[in-house]
């Protein structure tokens, strides 16, 4: 009787892990329930977090959407873009790069002179002869040792991308020499050279942050405002201020900057990729720009509601303010020293050549 009981015991172990733990055998052909097969593995899609203080209408904005379907396409990407200062003004979008909270930010150069003091110079008044004289010395070995200078700090620079030449607008009248500047409430960047400028030619400026700049023109807390034709147009500043002259006296470029460690954990065929798909981007951007400037000033100036004059300035208008900034120049050659600042000059002058 032991014998027999001990054999239905083991038969009756023997259907149990048939029913419960056979499907291995029967599945994997050879291979035992103890080493199933191996799934085939797939590289980790990476998620790049971009985030930027300008509207989605914005040239900057359709870039990074150029960089996303680029990168996606070619690499093992995901891209994100969080516009409209979605997580915080740049310098807040710096700090959210270097703990990891994004991938990227892209804040305007003047934002990251505690990293890079020299980079101040970048957006001193009427400092380049030409928007392309701008380009090719930040793209030169000058504004690549700017970038360098971020990686300590657990910033990587993929380059520059394009803010453009700013230009003033007010409510009050039409500006043509510094001295229709007096007494005008001016909105500045948060910029200790911008707020400098225009308080020297007489205005009354004040650095405050772009996305309550809207609301203060039209409450009248400003009079006026300096920002790209591209920024005036897609932010709809036209609608509250009647007055756009033409000044070109600051150029602005954006700084994409990247977590130090997550582009030191892409592999180099990964970099390679990123740093292309971005520099395709930033090609995009300048095409769109001189596409669309000249139509968004024909607009602006053809509104039906809103009747903005634009002020033309000429020759020696335009020179009457570049001597007035002068004082700035000579101010900041000073302050950031004058060997940095004749080595900027040379790379102006050289640049393209």
């Amino acid at each position: 009787m032991k014998k027999n009981a001990a054999m239905v015991l083991g038969l009756m172990l023997t259907v149990t892990l048939t029913a419960c733990g056979g499907g291995a055998a029967s599945q994997g052909g050879n291979e035992s329930a103890s080493n199933p097969p191996k799934a085939e593995t797939k590289s980790e899609v990476k998620t790049i977090k971009i985030g930027h203080g300008a509207s989605e209408s914005y040239h900057m904005h359709r870039a990074w959407l150029n960089f996303k379907e680029t990168l996606e396409s070619a690499g093992n990407f995901a891209v994100e873009i969080y516009p409209s200062s979605q997580f915080g003004n740049d310098a807040e979008m710096i700090e959210n790069v270097q703990t990891g909270d994004l991938t990227m930010a892209t804040p305007p150069s003047s934002f990251l002179t505690d990293q890079a003091p020299e980079m101040a110079l970048i957006e001193l008044p009427y400092v380049f002869p030409s928007r392309d004289a701008a380009v090719d010395t930040l793209k030169g070995e000058w504004g690549q040792k700017q970038l360098a200078e971020l990686n300590d700090d657990g910033l990587y620079g993929l380059g520059y991308l394009e803010n453009g030449l700013r230009h003033l607008t007010n409510s009050k009248l039409p500006v043509r020499k510094p001295e229709d500047l007096s007494g005008l409430k001016l909105r500045t960047m948060q910029v200790p050279a911008h707020v400098y400028l225009w308080n020297d030619l007489g205005a009354s400026a004040e650095g405050a942050p772009f996305a309550e700049l809207y609301n203060n023109l039209s409450t009248g807390r400003f009079d006026g405002q300096e920002n790209p034709i591209a920024h005036i147009y897609a932010q709809r500043f036209y609608e509250v201020q009647s007055y756009l002259t033409l000044t070109g006296h600051v150029y602005t470029g954006y700084v994409p900057v990247m977590n130090m460690d997550f582009w030191s954990g892409l592999s180099g065929e990964e970099q390679q990729q990123v740093q292309e798909a971005f520099n395709q981007a930033f090609e995009y951007q300048l095409q769109l720009i001189a596409e669309e400037e000249s139509k968004q000033l024909e607009e602006i100036a053809g509104h039906a509601q809103f009747k903005t004059e634009i002020i033309e300035l000429t020759d020696a208008e335009k020179q009457a303010f570049i001597e007035a900034a002068q004082p700035t120049l000579d101010h900041y050659r000073e302050e950031l020293g004058a060997e940095a600042f004749d080595a900027f000059k040379q790379a102006i002058e050289t640049a393209g050549k």
